[in-house]
């Protein structure tokens, strides 16, 4: 009996131990599936195959002779899968907010506009510091992901940088405009220069890789691949050399003007020139050898998205380092504008190289008075002398005869040589200027008596004076018709777009704007009196003594306040076979005079350059 009892009792102990042990395993079960099994089924999906997009590289732009000018290069960015970090979304934008050194807020605005559902860039281009400390902290920074993406390498910095421009986060419009090429937000996209105006060339199309990830978002391995395809390349007509040439020359004069007006003890606000331009293309052709605006800025500080700080001192700086004078900038032409005047004069009123005039110094129409630049006038003169020593005398005479004639016939020489309409050239938002008329006074003024077109407005207008408005760009275009006796090409400063296999996907050809309706003649007249402004006239003491001969014409623009002058010069050389059209111009630059060194530089280095036989030529 004592040993089937005690069987017995074992049996009992042993059901009771597999009893709670079934329990327990049901209990666990039923913690695990139920009271648990949300968590463990977020955590299992978590485990999943992800898509990522790669971003493609843009296109490069180099000059003709195979220089890169803006390129790409990798850099470390910092996304997040914002789905992936779940509940914990606002503790790790405050803590990668605070690595990152940008408010949680701008983070969670790049996610709202993206969405939730794929991965956000927060910060491109991010420094070896804040890689470090986001990998040392990456279990507490669910969905945050570390990636090795192309960022804009602009290889020289500052060097052309009006006309290069720089790229930045697509903006609400820039998306509604390029939505329908599968543009997203958050992608990376022209802002200025050529980046914005060949932005359907430089874009890439980006690739995917497939990747398996675990709960946090980050990768396990890559299962596929789906290479993206870089974007175009642009080959510019630019000169590199030249493009050198003229930056240096043109910052080095204001640099000097600048520090010569502090000498002086001039006031700050007035006697300081605040910028400059130089536009220099081939007067054949209209291709552009160079364009340049002064201040200019560093194209790196946009790299991988410009700082605040960065951008608001840009953007406050009273020099305007962000603004392209060569395009924008739409100050009088001053006496530039004589070379219009003698067109109109010699086609419409039969002037020839040998007319004759008197200038006592003035010119008196309705009891006002109309000075010349030189008090006590220059005696008799011809033409020819008038256009050389920029007589305002003669061209005041001549104004006030074509209005005469024709209250706007003086305009519509000025507009058939292209003023007063953008020269299409191949950059964003160029200035229209303003050839200003009797309608346009119409418009402008309610006053009767304000819109009456008077005498005087013409002869203001004959000397480049009054409300005209004209660009660095419009004038080397008329010279450059002057030059080449009649046409006026569409600057162009891309030559030609190739794809990365090396196809050329676009050539550019000149585009011809005008052709003006004038005798051949006319052009040889003008010719002539350029070349005695830079042999005899005001500009003589500067290019005389060049090996070749310079074809140009000075101008002062008044500002009408207590501001300096603008100055300008625009010509071209050599003056018996023009290879290269250049202006300079000085914003405040005081006379026409300070721009000439700019210009001599520039035409003498390129010239004689291009003159001394290649390297290894037998």
């Amino acid at each position: 009996m004592g040993v089937e009892n005690k069987f017995n009792q074992r049996v009992k102990y042993f059901g009771i131990i597999i009893i709670i042990l079934f329990v327990t395993l049901i209990g666990r079960s039923f913690y695990l599936q139920i009271i648990l099994g949300n968590k463990y089924q977020k955590l299992a999906n978590g485990n999943r195959i992800d898509i990522r997009d790669i971003q493609a590289p843009r296109g490069k732009i180099k000059t003709k002779d195979g220089r890169v000018l803006v390129s790409n290069r990798l850099a470390y960015t910092v996304s997040i899968i914002p789905e992936k970090a779940q509940e914990e979304l606002t503790l790790t934008l405050k803590k990668l907010g605070e690595i990152l050194k940008v408010k949680p807020t701008k983070l969670r605005d790049k996610i709202e506009k993206k969405g939730n559902h794929k991965s956000v860039v927060l910060k491109r281009d991010i420094s070896q510091e804040e890689l470090v400390i986001i990998e040392e902290s990456k279990s507490e920074l669910p969905g945050v992901i570390i990636d090795k993406l192309p960022v804009r390498d602009y290889v020289y910095g500052h060097f052309a940088s009006h006309m290069l421009g720089y790229v930045g986060e697509i903006s609400a419009s820039q998306l509604k405009e390029y939505e329908q090429f599968g543009y997203e937000t958050n992608d990376i996209v022209g802002k200025t220069g050529l980046e914005l105006e060949y932005e359907r060339y430089l874009q890439g199309k980006d690739g995917r890789k497939q990747i398996e990830v675990n709960n946090l978002g980050q990768k396990i391995r890559v299962l596929g691949v789906e290479q993206p395809i870089s974007g175009d390349d642009l080959v510019l007509n630019i000169d590199f050399k030249l493009q050198k040439i003229v930056e240096k020359n043109l910052k080095n004069e204001l640099k000097k003007l600048r520090q010569k007006a502090k000498d002086k003890n001039s006031e700050e606000s007035q006697g300081l020139p605040t910028g400059g331009a130089v536009v220099a293309l081939n007067p054949n052709n209209g291709k552009v050898l160079a364009l340049a605006s002064a201040p200019d800025y560093n194209l790196s500080l946009f790299s991988g998205g410009i700082s605040i700080k960065k951008w608001e001192e840009l953007n406050t700086n009273s020099l305007r380092p962000l603004f392209n004078r060569a395009i924008k900038s739409a100050p009088p032409s001053g006496s530039i504008f004589k070379l219009v005047t003698g067109t109109a004069a010699i086609e419409e009123l039969g002037i020839t190289a040998n007319s004759q005039f008197y200038d006592p110094g003035y010119y008196k129409v309705g009891g006002i008075r109309f000075n010349n630049w030189l008090t006590g006038g220059q005696g008799n003169l011809d033409f020819i002398d008038a256009i050389a020593f920029s007589n305002n005398t003669v061209f005041y005479k001549l104004g006030h005869r074509l209005y005469k004639t024709d209250k706007v016939l003086l305009q519509k020489y000025a507009r058939n040589y292209g003023l007063g309409q953008k020269t299409g050239i191949d950059l964003p938002n160029e200035a229209s200027g303003l050839v200003p008329d009797p309608t346009w006074r119409e418009k402008i003024f309610s006053k009767r008596i304000n819109q009456i077109w008077f005498p005087g407005y013409t002869i203001n207008l004959s000397i480049g004076q009054g409300n005209l408005k004209t660009t660095p760009v419009q004038l080397v275009n008329l010279v450059s018709a002057v030059a080449n006796g009649g046409t006026i090409y569409s600057p162009q400063i891309v030559d030609k777009v190739i794809n990365n296999q090396g196809k050329v996907v676009k050539n550019f050809k000149s585009q011809i704007l005008n052709k003006l309706n004038i005798e051949k003649k006319t052009f040889e007249i003008l010719q002539e009196g350029m070349v005695g402004v830079t042999n005899y006239g005001t500009a003589a003491y500067m290019f005389k003594k060049l090996p070749f001969k310079v074809a140009g014409k000075t101008g002062t623009a008044q500002t009408g306040g207590n501001r300096n002058n603008h100055a300008w010069f625009a010509g071209y050389a050599p003056a018996d076979n023009p290879q290269v059209a250049i202006v300079v111009f000085l914003e405040h630059g005081n006379s026409s005079s300070n721009t000439l060194p700019i210009a001599k530089r520039i035409l003498e280095s390129y010239l004689i350059s291009k003159a001394k036989p290649a390297k290894n030529s037998q």
